[in-house]
């Protein structure tokens, strides 16, 4: 199994994923707009690279920031481009089930190119095509929401992809985010 980490980005705190541990970066600062030459970015971006991954998938969802994990992803797009290399972030956090089968093609489209992507999803409880997808990519992270998301429904989405999935957590707080 790969060594887990967990990674605050700006906007967040850090967690492992559940029954691991890692070492984890403290920062207060807000998502919007991220600043890709923060360090707290560029750490959570070089532990990604410690993984062999060209898909992953970003697993959360808060109802106070819906739009959390998906700016976290845009923001590891931005840094990827500014490194010369190409990261598409598709939100398929509302992904049905007559869909999957497109999404799962880009997805292999897209890497069989070399390049790499990163598919943004709901936990398992709010979407059942969390897991498929989830198990159809490399590698993921799990965003946790501080208040909002449950120990429940995380430990659920972790044992339902399958915990060597997963590279670690990044926990985020929905109240500094907007």
């Amino acid at each position: 199994m790969n060594k887990n980490f967990q990674q605050q980005v700006p906007g967040g705190n850090v967690a492992p994923v559940p029954s691991q541990s890692s070492p984890g970066f403290d920062t207060s600062q807000a998502m919007a707009g991220a600043n890709t030459m923060d360090p707290v970015w560029q750490r959570l971006w070089l532990r990604c690279q410690q993984h062999d991954w060209q898909s992953m998938a970003f697993i959360g969802s808060s109802k106070r920031d819906p739009d959390g994990v998906l700016e976290i992803a845009h923001g590891m797009a931005r840094l990827a481009s500014e490194l010369g290399q190409e990261l598409t972030v598709f939100d398929a956090r509302n992904l049905g089930l007559k869909d999957m089968g497109r999404m799962l093609a880009q997805v292999q489209s897209i890497t069989s190119r070399g390049k790499r992507c990163i598919v943004v999803l709901k936990l398992v409880t709010e979407n059942a095509t969390t897991v498929p997808m989830a198990q159809n990519v490399d590698a993921a992270l799990l965003g946790v929401f501080i208040g909002e998301t449950s120990v429940v429904a995380s430990s659920r989405t972790v044992e339902e992809v399958g915990r060597a999935k997963f590279l670690g957590s990044v926990v985020l707080n929905a109240s500094l985010a907007k």
